[in-house]
Order: structure tokens, then sequence, then C-alpha cells
């Protein structure tokens, strides 16, 4: 689970935002339905099931949502994919020269397998300069490792390794043979290092991130398909959110060179045949029944609505995620979708039966007024007059219990709204 997320000197991001699932101890509304119950060795520590992130265009949401996006392709790929002199695709806050020549920072929160960790790093395009991780099996803070970029000797000094972060002397073998643009942690499962496995697979398996939900791929979804259990869970997700879809029906079709279109030159149709030999296409079909007879009629997916293709992509994803208790971060979960399609998706992420958590960024402020989100599961974002992103919870304003939320957000009295101006097209 989640615990807290915090960014600074990343894209629109200057100053530290940290974005918190913690939930206010003050508030009680929904309590079952909207929070975890505190773990048994962290009782003072209750976290939230969903946060809501709003803001006008161009505030930071999707920053936000980028910046949690690469923190897990470093983690994952940094020591397997990158070579020696690669840069990091890490981008800085432009506005002001200080930001724009300091490194990046991250750090993450969360608990893996009923245990604590506090993990981060900071970086520029050139190398990672510090490294940090810190594990709680206890109340007491255990410092697993720390790297440290010298810039006098031009090289990573690491401090003392903690007796509680086993591998002996491989540790250090494994401190030497990080590269500057490789994280440690990464470059430590290279070796399948059991005692960060839970560390690593956090990121790579429980941690899910969906930067541009209208580009979400079918293709999970349809491997769901596949069998006839995985197939009818699909058709009641989809009718539970009232799409009329009957069944479902995958067509496989072996690669045939007929395929291609004619218009493509002679070498790049020997390339495309070179790559595509051998292989399989599966296409949707759709069927809903004949309102006379009764007979499947089959509807192809591009005869589908947006809204249909839309949610059809979430439906594998979205269930595997309160099925395995993951981590689902969704940047504008309203693209496509109508509000009452986004409610049921939330409202079934709050009452599954696991661990599962959502993060998403919005601009449906009709969830406000429909007693789903507590107080402290929405958030806000903005910028300053220094065109800095500002992060920051609606529990900041102390709202009552029964206060009008979505009318308050829209009247601007928590800010993260747009200010428009009147345009004179054809002057005065």
């Amino acid at each position: 689970m989640l615990i807290e997320f915090t960014v600074s000197n990343f894209r629109s991001i200057h100053e530290p935002q940290t974005w918190s699932m913690v939930a206010a101890p003050a508030l009680k509304e929904w309590e079952e339905r909207n929070t975890f119950p505190a773990l048994e060795s962290k009782k003072e520590l209750r976290l939230l099931r969903a946060a809501a992130l709003y803001g006008p265009n161009a505030a930071g949401k999707s920053t936000l949502v980028q910046a949690l996006a690469f923190v897990k392709d470093q983690v994952v790929n940094s020591a397997r994919e990158s070579q020696q002199g690669d840069l990091i695709p890490v981008v800085p806050f432009k506005l002001t020269a200080a930001s724009r020549a300091a490194d990046s920072e991250f750090s993450v929160q969360f608990i893996e397998s009923g245990v604590r960790y506090e993990y981060g790093f900071r970086c520029n395009a050139l190398r990672f300069t510090e490294e940090w991780l810190y594990a709680y099996p206890t109340a007491r803070a255990q410092k697993w490792f720390h790297r440290v970029y010298d810039a006098q000797t031009g090289k990573d000094a690491y401090a003392p390794f903690s007796a509680h972060f086993l591998g002996g002397q491989q540790r250090h073998v494994w401190a030497s043979e990080t590269r500057p643009n490789a994280l440690f942690l990464s470059r430590c499962m290279q070796s399948n290092n059991e005692q960060l496995k839970p560390v690593f697979e956090w990121f790579s398996q429980r941690l899910r991130v969906v930067e541009a939900p209208g580009a979400l791929s079918s293709s999970f979804t349809a491997q769901q398909c596949e069998s006839d259990a995985g197939r009818t869970k699909v058709v009641e997700f989809l009718t539970s959110a009232d799409l009329s879809i009957d069944g479902i029906r995958l067509e496989h079709r072996a690669f045939t060179p007929d395929m291609l279109p004619s218009s493509v030159s002679d070498v790049m149709r020997q390339e495309l045949l070179n790559h595509y030999r051998g292989k399989e296409f599966t296409t949707l079909k759709f069927q809903r029944r004949d309102a006379n007879t009764g007979e499947m009629v089959e509807f192809d997916e591009n005869e589908e609505s947006d809204g249909t293709r839309a949610l059809f992509a979430f439906a594998g994803p979205w269930m595997d995620v309160m099925e395995h208790s993951l981590v689902l971060v969704v940047d504008e979960l309203d693209s496509s979708l109508h509000p009452l399609v986004v409610r049921h998706l939330v409202s079934l992420l709050l009452h599954a039966n696991s661990q599962a958590q959502l993060l998403f960024t919005t601009h449906d402020t009709t969830l406000l007024s429909q007693k789903l989100l507590r107080r402290d599961q929405v958030w806000f974002i903005e910028k300053n007059d220094a065109r800095e992103a500002r992060l920051y919870p609606l529990s900041d304003f102390s709202p009552r219990e029964n206060e009008a939320i979505e009318r308050g957000y829209l009247n601007g009295r928590y800010g993260g709204i747009p200010h428009l101006q009147e345009l004179d097209f054809y002057g005065s």
C-alpha cells in the first residue's frame, strides 16, 4: 500500500510536494468503506483506499502522475536497459536558473508484506547523486543503504551498510558495479537479491501507472477473455456499467500477406512479412442479442463508441487491481467516461475485499457531491505566481461534514480552478 509520494524539482513542480494516503485521524465518515483497518504493528497509521486530484489544465496533475511513472521506470529498468553514458530522462523545473542546474528528488513511502519502507533518490540527466532505503520492520528505522555522489572524487560514496542489509562483501561488489546512470536497487535485483525483492516488486508489480487512459490498449482485457470464466467476468463488468454487452468473442487469425496494404513499398513489405510471419492476430467481437430472435449479433471494435472501448480497456486492469491488491494511478480517469461510470468504477474499488488503492486525476466535480469520497481523499493542485505547482488537500480548509464541496470548489473557495478572462476578438 502507498503511504505517500514526494517529488521536487520535476517539470512544473519546484518545491517539494507530497501526495499522502494517510487518513486524517479526526475524520470518521465512511471509515470502514474508504480506509483500511490500521495495521496491528502500526495502529496509528490508517490509510485511504482512494484519492482524487483536481486542478485546472496545465496545473501539474499530469506531472505528479509522470513523476511516479518515472520512479517506477528507473527502479525497474535503469540497470538493465540503460548503457554507460545514456542520459536519464529527467526534466527539472525550468523557470529559475537554480532549478535548471539542480537535481530532481523523489521519495516513496509504502507498505509491502507488512513492512514499511521509505525509498528515494536524487538525480540529474547525467547521474544519480543520492539514493537511500529505510525499512521499518519495527517502529525503529533501519537504514539499509545510502549512496551519495562525491563531486570531489567523482565517485559514489556508500555509507557503511547496515547489519540489517544482508549480503556481506557482495554488497560492495554490487555498489562498484552500479553505473552512474543506474540505481543501486535496480543493480542489486540483477543479482536476484532476495531481501530487496519485496521493495523491487512493489514498484515493478504492485504499482500500476496509467498516464494516458485514451491510449490504454485493450489487449490485457482481451487476454482475460481467453477463458470462459474470464470472459464472463469481463461481460459482467461491462454490463454493470450499463453497456448492454451480451457477449464477447475473440477471433484468432494467422497472419497472411494479403493483410498488408497494397500501398506499402516492396522493401517495407518484405520487412513486415519477415516481422509478422508465423504470428497470430486477435480481433474483438462485441455481441448483442437481436431483440426479436435472441440470436447474437456481432459488432467490430471500431463500431463501438469511444466510451465502450475505453471501459473495455479499463475492465481487465481494474479487475486485476482489485483482485491482486495493486496500487493504481490514473491520469484523467474521466476521459471518455460518463460521470456515473466514473463513480461506478471508484465505488467498485472502495467496496473491493482487498488492499487495492486508487489515485486519480479528474475534472469530474460530480464526485464531490455524491458522498463517495471523504474530505481527506480530495486534493487540489494549482500554480502560484511563480508558476510552480502547489499540491494541497481539501482538509486544509476544515470543511464541515455536510458542506457542499462541489459548489464550493466551482465557486473558487478551495482554489484549483482556472482563472478565465474575457476576450474581445473584435476590439472595443
